[in-house]
C-alpha cells in the first residue's frame, strides 16, 4: 500500500507443520513460508495442494519473440468508447456484512459480500439492451479489493482510482474482461474515508440473454458478490389481441414499450373474429422479438409466427411459420408462449391444448420449417394435468434458480381448480450410477415439475391469465409469476421465488445437496385493477426489470393499463402497484389478450 495506510494484524493461532499430529502453535505472528502453515479461516485451507501440472509430452516448448514495434495483424474486437454517449449509466456499490439473520456472526463463512446491499441472487437486475452502450461505476466501500469479471462482452476502463496509492487514471485504450476495483481507505473502525472507484463502458453486441458478472476472488463470488446481467432486445415490443367486431376480423396490434406507440397491425386469420392467443419471443434468432399467434375457438388449431425484424414487408409483416400443432378436429383454440427451452440459441414455440382434449403442452424445436403448413420438429410434449380437458394456459421465464434455465408455467382452463404448475427441462443426464441427494432426474426431453400452488385457493375455477417477468427488478431474484382471475373480482397476484424482500438468501446457509430440491413461491403483491371485471396480464421489459400490462373491461370499454411496482416501505416484504398510465383504449366488453417479453 502507499503512504498513509496501516496494516492491521489480528491475533491468531498459527501451527507449524512438522509431520506430527501435534504441531507447535504460536499466538500472534510468525515468519514462515506458506507451505509450512496450516489453517482454515472459512474460505481457504493451507497448506495448498497441487491438483494438476501440465508439461510438454516430449522435448521443450518454444518461445517466439516479437520485434519491438511489430504490428499485430490478428483480429481485435476493441472499440474505443471514450467519445461514445452512454445509453444508460449505473452505479454499483460494493460492501459486505452478516446479512442473514439466520447465520452465526462467529462463522466467517456467514459473512457475505454484496452489490448494492444485497447478496446474489437478490441484488438489482442489470438489464442492458442489445447494441446499447452502458457506463457502470463501481464504488467500493468494502475493506478489500475485488477483481470484477464480466462474461461475454469486454469493457473499456474510463476511470480508475486507488485511494491507498493515489493512482488515478482516465480512459484506457484497450479492452478487458477482468479488472480490479481498488480497496478504500478506512478509519480503524472501518469507516470509509475514500472509496475505491472503477468506471467502465461496454457495448452489448451480438448476444442477447442471461449471464453473470462477479468478483473473481471466488470465495467472494461464492459468498454473494455476483450479479445477473440479462441483455434484452434493442426494442421491447408487446402485443394486444383485439377480437373482431362489425364484420372486421380479429387483429393483433404491436406496440413499442418505450413510448407505447403502435408500430404494426397483423391479421393472423382473415375472416376470423374470435379472441386469439399471443406471445412474443425471438424465434428466428436475430435478436429481435417476433410475434406468435394461436387460433381461438371455432377454428382449426393453428399457430403463425411473424418476424419482428424490419424485412421487406416491414416489422411483423413476414410470416416465419404457419402450422397446426394438434389434429384438425381440436377446434377450441390453443395457447402459445415462447422461451429458450432446448438449449439452442433461439426461442422455442410452446403450444398448449385448448378445451375439449386431454391437457398437453408441446415444445417445438427452434429450427423453423422451410415451407408453410409444416410444423417444426417436436422437441417434447407432456401432460401437465393428465386427462383433464379444460385446456392449458401458458407462460415461460426464469422464475426460479433450480436449474438456471427457463421454466414453463401452466394453469388449467375454466372449470378446474386453478393450480399453477412450474416445469423445467434441465437438459442434463445423471452420471452413470450417480444420484443427487436421492433425487431422480427426468429424461433430457422431459421436464421436471419444480413447483405447484393454488393462487386463489382450491375453490376458484374461473380460469386465469399467466405472465412472467422481472417486476421490481431492483430487488433481484428470479422473474416473478403473475396470475390474474378471468372472472370473479379480476384479482391480480404476483408470486416470487425469493428477492431482497426476503432478506439475505438462505442458499448460503444450506448444504449444496439441498439446492436442487424444487422451488417455493410466495405471494408478494395483490390488487384489483378493474373491480368486478376479469383481467388479462403480461409483462414488458425495461433496463431495470419489467412493467406489468393489465387489460380489463369497464363501462367505457376495454382498457389496457401499465404498472410498475415498489416496496410499500423500507421494511415491507410485499410490493404495491404504481400506475404508469393507459396504453390504449379499445372497444369491447371483455379483457383483451396480451403478450410481452
Amino acid at each position: 500500500r502507499g503512504s498513509g495506510t496501516k496494516t492491521i494484524n489480528v491475533p491468531g493461532v498459527l501451527y507449524t507443520s512438522n509431520g506430527t499430529e501435534n504441531p507447535p502453535a504460536v499466538l500472534g505472528s510468525l515468519s514462515v513460508g506458506p507451505s509450512a502453515v496450516s489453517y482454515v479461516d472459512g474460505f481457504f485451507a493451507f497448506p495448498t495442494q497441487m491438483l494438476l501440472k501440465a508439461v510438454p509430452s516430449e522435448g521443450k516448448g518454444e518461445t517466439t519473440a516479437f520485434v519491438e514495434g511489430q504490428k499485430l495483424g490478428g483480429y481485435n474486437s476493441f472499440i474505443d468508447l471514450t467519445d461514445a454517449r452512454p445509453d444508460f449509466k449505473r452505479e454499483i456499490v460494493i460492501s459486505g456484512g452478516f446479512l442473514d439473520t439466520l447465520a452465526s456472526n462467529a462463522d466467517p463463512k456467514a459473512f457475505t459480500y454484496v452489490f448494492d446491499g444485497a447478496a446474489f441472487p437478490n441484488m438489482p437486475l442489470i438489464q442492458p439492451r442489445l447494441n446499447s452502450v452502458e457506463e457502470w461505476k463501481f464504488i467500493n466501500n468494502n475493506n478489500d479489493e475485488h477483481p470484477i469479471h464480466i462474461h461475454v462482452n469486454d469493457f473499456q476502463v474510463m476511470e480508475y482510482y486507488d485511494p491507498t496509492t493515489g493512482l488515478h487514471t482516465g480512459p484506457q485504450p484497450w479492452g478487458l474482461d477482468n479488472v480490479n476495483v481498488p480497496a478504500p481507505t478506512m478509519q480503524v473502525d472501518e469507516t470509509v474515508i475514500q472509496p475505491g472507484i472503477l468506471s467502465f463502458r461496454t457495448r452489448f453486441d451480438d448476444y442477447a440473454g442471461l449471464f453473470v458478472m462477479h468478483c473473481h476472488r471466488l470465495n467472494h463470488e461464492d459468498n454473494g458478490l455476483m450479479a445477473l446481467v440479462n441483455v434484452i432486445p434493442a426494442v421491447s415490443t408487446y402485443a394486444v389481441a383485439i377480437p373482431g367486431t362489425g364484420g372486421a376480423p380479429s387483429e393483433v396490434r404491436i406496440f413499442d414499450a418505450k413510448d407505447d406507440k403502435q408500430i404494426s397491425t397483423v391479421i393472423p386469420f382473415p375472416g376470423y373474429q374470435e379472441s386469439v392467443s399471443v406471445a412474443m419471443g425471438d424465434v428466428d434468432g436475430d435478436g429481435v422479438l417476433d410475434l406468435i399467434v394461436g387460433s381461438g375457438r371455432n377454428h382449426v388449431p393453428e399457430v403463425v409466427a411473424y418476424a419482428g425484424g424490419n424485412l421487406a414487408r416491414g416489422p411483423f409483416g413476414t410470416e416465419l411459420a404457419r402450422f397446426q400443432p394438434f389434429a384438425s378436429n381440436a377446434g377450441n383454440g390453443v395457447t402459445v408462449a415462447a422461451a429458450q427451452i432446448d438449449g439452442t440459441t433461439s426461442d422455442n414455440i410452446i403450444v398448449g391444448s385448448g378445451p375439449g382434449m386431454p391437457s398437453e403442452v408441446k415444445v417445438f424445436s427452434t429450427r423453423l420449417p422451410s415451407s408453410h403448413g409444416t410444423a417444426p420438429t417436436l422437441f417434447s410434449s407432456f401432460k401437465p394435468y393428465g386427462d383433464d380437458t379444460s385446456g392449458v394456459t401458458l407462460a415461460a421465464g426464469i422464475v426460479d434458480f433450480t436449474t438456471g434455465r427457463n421454466s414453463i408455467v401452466t394453469a388449467p382452463g375454466a372449470g378446474k381448480a386453478a393450480e399453477v404448475k412450474v416445469f423445467v427441462f434441465s437438459l442434463l443426464s445423471p452420471i452413470t450410477g450417480g444420484s443427487h441427494a436421492g433425487m431422480k432426474m427426468p429424461a433430457t426431453d422431459q421436464p421436471a415439475q419444480t413447483a405447484a400452488f393454488f393462487p386463489f385457493g382450491k375453490d376458484y375455477t374461473g380460469g386465469v391469465s399467466l405472465g412472467a417477468g422481472w417486476l421490481a427488478g431492483s430487488l433481484g431474484g428470479a422473474q416473478r409469476i403473475i396470475v390474474s382471475q378471468l372472472t370473479d373480482k379480476g384479482t391480480v397476484k404476483v408470486f416470487s421465488n425469493g428477492s431482497a424482500l426476503d432478506g439475505g438468501p438462505e442458499m448460503y446457509l444450506h448444504n449444496p445437496e439441498e439446492h436442487i430440491h424444487g422451488a417455493t413461491f410466495r405471494e408478494i403483491a395483490s390488487f384489483n385493477p378493474f373491480p368486478g371485471s376479469g383481467a388479462q396480464v403480461a409483462t414488458t421489459s425495461t433496463t431495470t426489470g419489467a412493467n406489468l400490462l393489465v387489460s380489463g373491461a369497464t363501462p367505457q370499454g376495454t382498457r389496457v393499463l401499465k404498472f410498475d411496482f415498489e416496496r410499500a416501505n423500507a421494511k415491507a416484504n410485499t410490493l404495491k402497484p404504481l400506475p404508469l398510465g393507459e396504453v390504449t383504449p379499445t372497444a369491447g366488453t371483455r379483457p383483451v389478450v396480451l403478450a410481452g417479453d
